[in-house]
């Protein structure tokens, strides 16, 4: 894939910040580029995504590159329920990296180590609840999937999981396979598993 080249004047106003900004952050290295034949800087949309992501800046959807595989991380309490999930989604397909998080602080922490496509949510964990957890994956990286899990359905805390940014709600108990169709339902094309 060769992706989409950028000028620095493109670069400034994606950033809104002036491009002399941008021009000092390829000087010193911070953003990586190519020399044109005509000595003009140019910007891989790949290193422009990188660059976002060193940065602890969102990237904009547009500039999302489709991979060859999806992350998924799986946040449960309950180990049995954890190992079921977590064997369940890699025995579907080659396209899934999957890591887990026993409660809401690992998950806070694996989730900014990872930038996940994909979370899978109890809603009730020790310590940080999946509500919590839920806005601040939503605050930190809008477009990363939240499909929000629980076995203490109510109406209120639906509700109020897809009030802090859910994508979808389960009910346990469920089959895998239910959970792996809702994540096939949002993943790009690019990632889909071939046939």
């Amino acid at each position: 894939m060769t992706g989409k080249i950028y000028t620095t004047t493109d670069i400034a106003g994606i950033l809104g910040v002036h491009q002399v900004t941008v021009t000092r952050w390829v000087n010193s290295g911070k953003l990586k580029s190519l020399l044109t034949l005509g000595g003009h800087k140019r910007i891989k949309e790949k290193d422009l995504v990188s660059f976002f992501r060193e940065n602890d800046l969102p990237v904009p959807e547009e500039l999302e590159l489709p991979s060859e595989t999806v992350k998924v991380l799986v946040v449960e309490d309950d180990e049995p329920v954890l190992n079921v999930l977590t064997e369940g989604i890699r025995r579907s397909g080659d396209e899934f990296d999957v890591y887990t998080a026993a409660n809401g602080f690992e998950a806070g922490q694996k989730f900014n180590e990872l930038l996940p496509e994909f979370v899978v949510l109890d809603i009730f964990l020790p310590g940080m609840d999946g509500f919590q957890v839920c806005r601040m994956i939503k605050e930190k990286k809008a477009n990363t999937r939240v499909i929000a899990i629980t076995g203490h359905h109510s109406e209120d805390v639906m509700t109020r999981i897809l009030e802090a940014g859910a994508d979808k709600y389960l009910q346990k108990p469920f089959e895998t396979e239910q959970l792996i169709k809702e994540i096939e339902t949002f993943i790009p094309k690019a990632v889909q598993p071939r046939v």
